[in-house]
């Protein structure tokens, strides 16, 4: 395995420029030009699984995170999405892997522990997901993002007393948060 590439070469700053105006297609044929040259560029690599993961083409999109992974696996932006494929393909276990990894690259890592906590509620490890959620939001009580993940949650299981909880926290944070507010509003209950 090799290290990633330190700075971009012109053909990946080229096709990252595409896909910052969303001209994907443009930014493709950059960045499989510069395959042709490098076939182990990881920014390459990484730029179409991006693109085919923005299409919802995930299998595509995984092989192409996969292809960089077997290059380096210390890029942990890279296996956060490797993650987050491998869930909508239905494979939690790898996808649990590629969280865990990126977080133990980089312990902080805000959307990794967000989605490990997420996928092991998916997965069917409930108290594993929200022990995960409460760490997380034990070391960053500020998270609107992952606050708005656990209200959803304790929603999702009737727990409407913690949800309310977490939503008017979020609201301490962005007084004008929408998903909040209708977290708050009263749920009509169909007879």
């Amino acid at each position: 395995m090799k290290e990633p590439q330190s700075t971009l070469d012109a053909g990946c700053l080229q096709g990252s420029g595409f896909m910052q105006q969303g001209d994907y297609d443009s930014a493709r044929e950059s960045y499989e030009k510069t395959l042709q040259e490098d076939a182990d560029n990881v920014e390459a690599l990484y730029g179409l699984g991006l693109i085919h993961q923005h299409f919802e083409s995930y299998q595509t999109a995984s092989d192409y995170y996969a292809r960089a992974l077997n290059v380096t696996r210390i890029h942990p932006v890279l296996l956060n999405n490797f993650g987050i494929v491998s869930a909508y393909l239905g494979d939690y276990p790898k996808a649990i892997n590629a969280f865990e990894q990126a977080i133990a690259l980089k312990p902080g890592f805000a959307d990794a522990r967000r989605n490990l906590a997420r996928i092991y509620i998916e997965s069917g490890e409930y108290e594993k997901g929200v022990q995960t959620y409460h760490n997380f939001l034990k070391e960053n009580p500020g998270d609107v993002a992952g606050l708005i993940s656990f209200a959803g949650l304790y929603q999702e299981i009737g727990d409407s007393e913690s949800a309310r909880y977490l939503y008017e926290k979020v609201l301490e944070i962005e007084p004008e948060n929408t998903l909040a507010l209708n977290g708050l509003e009263p749920r009509v209950v169909p007879a």
